[in-house]
């Protein structure tokens, strides 16, 4: 690490330490085109098409580390670039310090600064295939080139479908619907009493359709799996989700969330990254949703928290049990 870096790094440390209220996240939505009703509806026809198709969004974890990988392939920073990193608006600079964030909260691994190179090309490839990008988040403009050809809508317009009048989930009736997601379980027992979760609103929301479910990898928190990589597993469940007959996927799993669904879209089917928002569209609460009045409103008595059996020794590690 040059001598300019490390107090780049020193100057970044104190300013987080200092400004911790400003450093919050916020939602940037300046590249947004569509925005609440008019995202959902785009959503709603694009499916309606019946075309192979990417509905996603980044993670911000995953963002963050896409671009660190970025900033360390730069061999020189301007001024401006030095300011960004100190104020925590630009994740990195030359030096790869670690990705400890990508495996904790997004499920990466193992921790080696090596292998963030093929994880970049990964996303990289998934990235282009994206049609609809529900987007959020100001660092997006670094993948301006591979974002050609995405339609921009604001994350509520396609993550809450249920705000909304003709939600894009009525697409979902009489279809095969694969939803993978580490709470299997759980998403198959919610189905069964969906009436109870949305009442009057059921047949829009959660239709009657062909429920596949496809328990995915967890592996954030060190949570051991049989694979060596992130990379083996994100493999065997490409091959295995392969051989599955369904019509349209709904993906919630880290870092494997957004690479699934570009797989699905090369298979020719449709697939929609819900993210941490799948658990939700079931009845399933995690501590995020209990505490935003956009979703919370909607809890009932038969809205279920995550059984124990799909609950982390070290689920508070997490955004503080966001999921959970």
């Amino acid at each position: 690490m040059k001598n300019i870096e490390f107090i780049a790094y020193c100057l970044r440390k104190a300013y987080r330490h200092t400004h911790k209220k400003q450093l919050q996240f916020k939602q940037y939505t300046s590249y947004v085109e569509l925005w609440n009703q008019d995202a959902n509806d785009f959503c709603y026809r694009l499916l309606d098409s019946n075309t192979p198709c990417m509905i996603s969004k980044f993670g911000t974890v995953e963002l963050g580390a896409l671009q660190q990988y970025q900033s360390s392939l730069k061999k020189h920073f301007t001024f401006k670039e030095y300011m960004d990193f100190i104020k925590c608006i630009k994740p990195g600079l030359h030096t790869l310090y670690n990705i400890s964030g990508l495996c904790n909260q997004a499920g990466f691994f193992p921790n080696d600064t090596s292998l963030l190179k093929k994880f970049y090309e990964e996303y990289i490839s998934s990235i282009k295939e994206i049609d609809v990008l529900g987007s959020y988040i100001y660092g997006e403009k670094d993948f301006e080139s591979e974002l050609t050809n995405a339609k921009r809508v604001n994350i509520e317009g396609y993550y809450y479908p249920f705000l909304f009048k003709n939600p894009w989930t009525k697409i979902l009736k009489g279809k095969k619907v694969l939803v993978i997601h580490p709470f299997s379980e759980d998403i198959q027992y919610q189905y069964s009493r969906k009436e109870l979760i949305w009442k009057e609103r059921t047949e829009e929301i959660l239709p009657d359709f062909h429920l596949i479910t496809y328990k995915a990898v967890q592996s954030m928190l060190g949570i051991k799996t049989p694979y060596k990589t992130w990379f083996e597993a994100l493999e065997h469940m490409k091959l295995e989700i392969s051989d599955i007959d369904f019509d349209i996927a709904l993906i919630g799993c880290g870092a494997y969330g957004m690479p699934l669904a570009a797989h699905i879209k090369k298979m020719g089917k449709q697939s929609i990254h819900l993210a941490g928002c799948t658990q939700v569209l079931f009845g399933i609460i995690g501590k995020r949703w209990q505490e935003l009045p956009t979703v919370s409103k909607f809890i009932n008595e038969y809205w279920i928290h995550p059984s124990k059996e799909n609950t982390p020794l070290n689920a508070k590690k997490v955004e503080n049990g966001c999921y959970w």
